[in-house]
């Protein structure tokens, strides 16, 4: 066999054998739990408004990280997934603050005043802002 085909099939090797590496990592690394994290703590409609008003501002301060909102619930759902979903209602009526929670809640109906714990994943405009990872905290 010539030297450059060695040469290939050896760096070849090393390339999948880190590839392999690598997706191992991924799917094995510690999850985040967002119930041992410090929250920014805010009601619903702070954070509706610093959406509103400032959305790159908003992003930087609280996109991927823990948020800890107290308000009103507006509304409970289950999604696709069997997972409590909670909209928080704002001072806009057609926009509201949208709380997928990782664990049960339990007994939530409209007007229950709560506090709860998760990851802000953005905002959609005119729509809502969506918190992912809920677990309530009271």
């Amino acid at each position: 066999m010539k030297k450059w085909m060695k040469v290939l099939l050896l760096a070849v090797g090393i390339g999948l054998i880190a590839g392999l590496l690598l997706v191992y990592w991924i799917f094995n690394k510690p999850h985040r739990d967002v119930a041992k994290e410090m929250g920014i703590a805010l009601s619903a409609q702070q954070l509706y408004d610093s959406f509103r008003t400032n959305e790159a501002s908003a992003n930087s301060q609280y996109l991927d990280k823990a948020i800890e909102l107290t308000g009103t619930v507006a509304d409970v759902s289950t999604n696709q997934e069997g997972q409590k979903v909670v909209n928080f209602s704002t001072n806009d009526p057609l926009v509201m603050i949208n709380c997928t929670f990782k664990t049960d809640p339990g007994n939530l109906k409209a007007g229950d005043s709560i506090t709860f714990k998760g990851i802000c994943t953005g905002y959609i405009p005119d729509a809502n802002v969506v918190i992912n990872e809920g677990v309530l905290i009271k």
